[in-house]
């Protein structure tokens, strides 16, 4: 009985880390019938390891191991190799290997001591040789830090040069100075998402059920990553978020590495897409700025496509919500070179419009912090005035212009307590702009044409004017009845992919 409940003991861990194991393959797009074979291979293994006689009875563990085990070791080595494996796990593997032929020498060397004749011999000349190899290996794992790291320190040089090369190319603009607020949206790359999640949070994507579904449902789209860039006549050079940076798209995994194996084996190698053309410090240059003159960043809210410009302003006071850094924040590396520069706003400055908390800033109106939590602990919106009107940053509160429609369109939300504040700042949101008609929004990820043409164009030289917010309300209303549903033709959809694999788009009807 007591052997019994130790297997079973056994079992229930082997199975969790073979589910564990089978939804990282996912998330790295192994293809779902290969999953199924391997899987049953698993779990053939399991079992025949600990129940022999369930596999047959001329079933033993020894032949378990070589018909079932070997296949298994095989296929696990070439799922990692293919689908996980980055350059700086070598040393670790080559590690492994010398470790695994040292420990099978001594094996060897124990058994032939205690061999007789000729069994002795070939257990020695065993030893010898495992030894020998477990040596050579170890030596090559040593010898491959250096090259491992000088190979990652070229992928990041050639990135470099790209970038030197997009800001000194024709037409940088020179930088105007003339006492106006100026806003210039900054389109630092794109983001590959799950349509689902998205577009789908009244679709059951919620929660943990959301979470699993991003890892299994593979209709992607790509979005835009969006930072903007505040020129104040008055309190200098300022940031809304940050984007991605350059490693994130280009080095990954080499990113993501330097906080723990498990954030690398979580996230998918191209979920980020920078040109070198697409570079915040790029960007920055051709408008005529140095990102070394950002004295202030407004984060939204923690996350790493907002977060990860974080790397380029070590100089810069970054403004978030206390919750977000303290709850919400899941790979502190982008956040290195500013931990000591941060500033929790405090939301004591009263209510404003429909929100009963709020921040002035710089204490003369000029620049709002308001709380919208939801889409994660302590996410934040910036509202900024111009001397035409407003421009409210919403970061990830609501992801396009559509999801205003609240009721209709709406992305993954956490769940519980979260989607309730989630709602709840939306709704405050639309409050806001319909009591303020010169009030527009601007998004960290609209993929539709309110951000590709009219956002970009009035935003062209930074100071829309009256007449280029009028331009984007009047659109705002063309989607948007004054009761918030969409109109009409502006309710998204999912396109796939033509040749059936790849990224599919998004359409509105």
């Amino acid at each position: 009985m007591l052997k019994s409940l130790g297997k079973i003991g056994l079992l229930v861990p082997a199975f969790a880390v073979g589910a564990a194991w089978l939804v990282v393959l996912r998330l790295k797009d192994v293809p779902v019938p290969l999953l199924v074979v391997y899987g049953l291979l698993l779990v053939g293994l399991v079992v025949g390891l600990l129940w022999p006689g369930v596999l047959g009875r001329l079933a033993t563990r020894r032949r378990v191991l070589a018909f079932i085990g070997v296949p298994v070791g095989l296929g696990t080595l070439g799922l990692y190799l293919g689908v996980v494996y980055y350059v700086t796990d070598l040393p670790v593997l080559l590690a492994l290997a010398a470790t695994a032929c040292l420990a099978w020498a001594a094996a060897a060397f124990l058994r032939g001591r205690r061999a007789a004749g000729g069994r002795s011999a070939r257990s020695t000349r065993r030893a010898f040789l495992a030894g020998g190899a477990g040596l050579v290996l170890g030596v090559l794992s040593g010898l491959s830090v250096d090259r491992v790291e000088r190979q990652r320190r070229e992928v990041l040089a050639r990135g470099e040069q790209e970038r030197q090369a997009a800001v000194r190319a024709p037409g940088a603009r020179r930088r105007i100075v003339d006492g106006a607020v100026r806003v210039f949206p900054i389109h630092t790359g794109d983001t590959v998402v799950t349509y689902g999640q998205f577009y789908g949070g009244l679709d059951g994507w919620e929660g943990l059920n959301g979470y699993l579904r991003t890892l299994v449902d593979k209709a992607q789209i790509a979005v835009p990553v969006y930072a903007y860039l505040i020129d104040h006549p008055r309190h200098g050079l300022m940031l809304v978020d940050t984007g991605v940076n350059g490693e994130q798209a280009h080095d990954h995994d080499g990113y993501y590495n330097h906080n723990r194996m498990v954030s690398r084996l979580l996230t998918q190698r191209d979920e980020y897409r920078l040109t070198p053309e697409q570079d915040l410090r790029v960007r920055l240059a051709r408008l005529g700025y140095d990102a070394k003159e950002i004295t202030t960043v407004f984060l939204t809210h923690v996350h790493d496509d907002h977060a990860g410009g974080l790397r380029y302003l070590p100089q810069a006071t970054v403004v978030l919500d206390r919750r977000d850094w303290e709850h919400g924040t899941v790979y502190p590396y982008s956040f290195d070179l500013v931990k000591d520069n941060l500033s929790f706003p405090a939301f004591d400055s009263g209510a404003f419009g429909a929100f009963p908390d709020s921040q002035d800033h710089f204490g003369d109106g000029s620049l709002i912090l308001l709380p919208t939590p939801g889409h994660s602990p302590g996410h934040m919106c910036v509202l900024l005035r111009l001397d035409a009107g407003n421009v409210l940053f919403m970061g990830d509160t609501l992801y396009t212009l559509p999801h205003l429609a609240t009721d209709q369109v709406r992305q993954m939300t956490i769940g519980g307590a979260d989607t309730t504040h989630q709602i709840e700042s939306a709704r405050r949101i639309q409050h806001l702009l319909a009591s303020g008609p010169a009030t527009v929004p601007l998004f960290a990820h609209d993929n539709t044409r309110y951000q590709s043409d009219l956002v970009v164009s009035a935003f062209a030289h930074g100071t829309p004017g009256k007449e280029g917010l009028r331009e984007l309300r009047r659109y705002m209303e063309a989607v948007l009845t004054s009761g918030w549903r969409l109109r009409p033709g502006h309710t998204p959809r999912f396109v796939p992919p033509a040749s059936g694999t790849g990224l599919g788009r998004v359409e509105l009807r």
